[in-house]
């Protein structure tokens, strides 16, 4: 099976390396180049320039939280295997759900942007789920990546991916099922990557658009966030909360809390953007592992083959 990528032309993706050895291959679309459990060749922009449109839709097939009718509307697209976006889902987003989102003022849209082969997986394995789990599966996977995303061994990946979708309410055979079936899923990421490469200029993650202006290209501490919504809603003739003390550093910790860590990361042929950690190779499991030194915010795509 062959599926036609606008500037990729027909694409095969071969049976997923956690799939446990079963038997066939797995067609995806491969929107800015990132195939399940296969190689990267990125998406080409017509001309080599990519301008982000100024307008947004959100579907009843998107994830999101909050009131459909507030005044503002944040998209995240992030990558499970990404530091900055585990930090911001760690320490950031439950102060904008807390002050913002639970007031009606924001609604809160996740949208998958795998920067890797592990991070493409764990987003099938998700949409996998009823639809209603999808994003508590996301913010566990996001509390544990200091556990998961450091394990070097892919069986013992396997196994922590399988057992986090278990606590998630998907069995065994659910979980065997999605890694071996899951062409639907994929596709459908893929899909939501190409349009975010093509329509909205992301390259790395994670990239946070409000009401469809960008919000941040990487790594958005509290006080940064805070001020931009604020600002937002007094340009829109409404009264923002009051202003909340910043978020505390958190230390680090053996189950998946935030730490200091390099920024998000862009991909070939996007607007510039700082470097990060680069991703994996194919078939290796990355390690979201701090940086010991200052670092930029965002995380790019793999270099492709050549």
């Amino acid at each position: 099976m062959k599926l036609n990528v606008p500037y990729l032309g027909p694409i095969t993706v071969e049976l997923p390396y956690l799939a446990g050895g079963a038997a066939g291959t797995l067609a995806v679309l491969g929107a800015l180049g990132y195939f399940l459990w296969g190689a990267a060749a990125p998406t080409t922009v017509a001309g080599g320039k990519c301008t982000i449109k100024d307008n947004f839709e959100v579907t009843a097939a998107d994830f999101a939280k909050g009131d459909p009718k507030a005044p503002i509307t944040l998209i995240e697209y992030a990558s499970m295997t990404c530091p900055h976006c585990a930090r911001f889902n760690n320490t950031v987003l439950p102060l904008i759900e807390k002050n913002y989102i639970d007031k009606g003022l924001v609604r809160y849209v996740f949208r998958e942007f795998p920067i890797d082969q592990v991070a493409m997986t764990i987003s099938v394995i998700g949409r996998c789920l009823d639809h209603d789990s999808y994003l508590p599966f996301v913010d566990m996977m996001y509390q544990t990546q200091q556990t998961w995303g450091n394990t070097a061994n892919e069986e013992e990946l396997r196994a922590s991916i399988k057992e986090m979708a278990r606590r998630a309410g998907m069995t065994g055979e659910a979980f065997e099922k999605c890694l071996t079936g899951g062409q639907k899923q994929a596709a459908d990421i893929a899909k939501v990557q190409e349009k975010a490469a093509l329509d909205y200029c992301v390259g790395g993650t994670p990239a946070m658009f409000i009401n469809g202006k960008v919000f941040a290209n990487g790594e958005l501490p509290w006080a940064e966030a805070e001020q931009k919504l604020r600002a937002e809603l007094t340009r829109l003739g409404k009264t923002p909360p009051p202003a909340t003390a910043p978020a505390p550093a958190e230390a680090p910790t053996g189950d998946g809390g935030a730490t200091p860590a390099p920024a998000a990361t862009p991909a070939p042929g996007t607007p510039a953007a700082a470097t990060g950690t680069p991703a994996a190779p194919a078939g290796q499991p990355p390690a979201a592992q701090p940086s010991a030194t200052p670092a930029p915010t965002t995380t790019p795509a793999p270099t492709p083959p050549h």
